[in-house]
């Protein structure tokens, strides 16, 4: 019996945008250059913000098992930054437990595509191989594990994920076997059932059907002798 899969990873860490510090020059004269560099990247600070509190909404409505309010708030920041791989890994599991699997594995793909730590890539394959093992899609979460695990070889989970999709398969290919030798069994005693074909040569033939003219003909010759040597009946008399 194979045992329950190991479910979805915890979401990734909220992770908001960080930018350099600058250390000021020496001399007045040089702080107004900074100034002006900060006011710039205000836009792009308060922009990080507004997406880390949407995803923030989303996770509070995945955890109330609201998943199609969060993947709502999830495609509000992947729609405008695609890039953001905890949106998307997050949008992955919000569509997961929505059944939208075809979603959920093309979140999890763009997930492993912008994610840098190894480990946060492992989990995001990891997550698409149990989508597809849920899914009977063998080949292609034994696929995804093979790739989480060489991200992550220390990922016991799909380790042994990977055994039973590796045990199923096998069962899978067993079965075929059986059903493939039990149809030529049947076919066998099918084919033995039938009248069999007579395999006697076309000389052998031809000889036997020669015996059974010359016995025709022999019994026709002795007919006609027990005829003709019977006694003629007398005349009538008038």
């Amino acid at each position: 019996v194979i045992e329950m899969l190991v479910s979805e990873r915890k979401a990734l860490p909220k992770k908001g945008l960080a930018f350099a510090g600058f250390i000021p020059p020496k001399g007045k004269n040089k702080l107004l250059p900074l100034l002006i560099i900060a006011l710039c990247l205000l836009p792009f600070g308060a922009l990080a913000q507004t997406e880390k509190e949407i995803i923030k909404k989303g996770n509070e409505a995945y955890t109330k098992n609201e998943f199609d309010k969060a993947a709502a708030e999830y495609q509000k920041v992947t729609a405008k930054t695609p890039a953001n791989s905890t949106a998307q890994y997050n949008l992955g599991n919000a569509l997961y437990k929505n059944k939208k699997t075809d979603e959920a594995v093309s979140a999890y793909d763009n997930a492993a595509g912008s994610l840098t730590v190894k480990e946060d890539k492992g989990k995001a394959f990891y997550n698409k191989g149990v989508v597809y093992q849920n899914e009977k899609k063998l080949q292609e979460c034994i696929r995804a594990y093979k790739s989480a695990l060489k991200l992550n070889p220390q990922d016991e989970d799909a380790r042994q994920n990977l055994q039973k999709a590796l045990q199923q398969i096998k069962q899978q290919q067993q079965k075929q076997n059986d059903d493939k030798n039990k149809n030529k069994q049947d076919q066998k005693e099918k084919e033995e059932k039938k009248p069999q074909p007579s395999k006697i040569s076309k000389k052998d033939a031809e000889e036997k059907l020669k015996a059974l003219l010359q016995q025709e003909k022999n019994l026709q010759e002795k007919l006609k002798k027990v005829n003709t040597s019977s006694p003629n009946k007398p005349d009538k008399d008038w």
